[in-house]
């Protein structure tokens, strides 16, 4: 497989959305795992069976599938967080459940092109000693793929005349944030990568579980200048974490956001095949007032559940991202982000 030819100004990168890489034996990750609220702990051990079994089976066609996106013009490896489960019993295994599921990802897709992933809830979830393992570990690790010194969850690389701003969603750090995204003015395109939408999205019992979002708002003055900001650059959003394929270009705030949110969690097979099942801007959901603050905006939008890999086409300004759902030879949709 070739790999690195092609130029600054023209170049792919594969993405994979959620993964929840797991072990289908739950010993590997999560001995001596438990949770004070027994129900919860329930519910997380139903996501290890599931994770296992995907990861065994469907995700592994998947991975197998995105391997083929590689080609010479491609540049990174993009996955937009929660790469792991989480829920482990200490730091030590953690680390190695990180660890493990960067190889695994690197040794199947493509070995010698930087593997770039951002932080997702599942990746420090377990209490303060997956927190502190995440960031002793990932910095270190990214510095290592990007081959340059990166200190923060927060980080700005470049490919050319584009810039690429990873985002730590839970960072309190937003003047860090912002000074990375001033740093990025100016460039072709700036590429936010970031695992929570920074838009509201169709999830009843988490809609609010987004950028600066709160269930009361009470963010609200933070989430608008964020916004605002975002729009000034014309930002590109490449995120996760709602488990579908949604495309979502907005303006307001006298600029564009446009967001690709992408799922890799193949837990069900009907999501190999690509059905749209919410359209344009009245089909952005109405449940709460929240919603009708960015409605207006809305200039395209369409929500499948679909799962599967993503190619992110970059050919001078023009933008596209190739979705192919499951494990599927041919392309499924494509997006066209600019």
């Amino acid at each position: 497989m070739a790999v690195g030819c092609g130029s600054a100004d023209n170049y792919s990168v594969v993405i994979l959305g959620d993964t929840h890489y797991d072990a289908l034996d739950p010993e590997v990750y999560h001995a001596g795992y438990s949770e004070a609220d027994p129900e919860r702990e329930a519910i997380h051990r139903q996501e290890f069976e599931r994770n296992g079994k995907m990861w065994e089976g469907r995700c592994k066609r998947l991975v197998q599938r995105a391997r083929g996106l590689v080609g010479k013009d491609t540049r990174y490896v993009f996955q937009v967080g929660d790469l792991i489960q989480g829920d482990t019993a200490d730091s030590t295994t953690h680390a190695r459940f990180l660890d493990d599921a960067i190889n695994l990802f690197k040794t199947q897709l493509a070995p010698d092109i930087p593997f770039v992933t951002v932080i997702g809830n599942h990746d420090f979830r377990g209490k303060d000693r997956a927190r502190k393992a995440y960031k002793a570990y990932m910095p270190a690790r990214m510095s290592q793929e990007l081959g340059q010194d990166i200190s923060s969850t927060n980080y700005l690389f470049r490919q050319g005349p584009d810039a690429f701003v990873a985002i730590n969603y839970s960072s309190g750090k937003l003047d860090e944030i912002k000074s990375l995204l001033e740093s990025a003015r100016g460039s072709r395109h700036v590429f936010v990568l970031i695992h929570t939408p920074v838009f509201p999205f169709d999830e009843p019992d988490i809609y609010f579980w987004y950028f600066l979002g709160h269930k009361e708002d009470k963010r609200a003055d933070e989430r608008r200048e964020m916004r605002a900001l975002l729009a000034s650059l014309d930002a590109i959003v490449l995120c996760g974490h709602s488990h579908t394929t949604e495309f979502l270009d907005w303006q307001g705030d006298g600029g564009r956001i446009t967001q690709m949110t992408m799922s890799s969690v193949w837990s069900d097979e009907a999501q190999a095949e690509y059905k749209v099942k919410a359209s344009g801007p009245d089909g952005y959901p109405h449940y709460a007032p929240i919603f009708d603050e960015y409605r207006p905006g809305i200039v395209d939008y369409s929500l499948s559940d679909a799962a599967g890999s993503y190619k992110l086409i970059v050919s001078g300004r023009r933008v596209y991202v190739d979705f192919y759902a499951g494990d599927s030879r041919d392309r499924s949709e494509r997006f066209i982000l600019r």
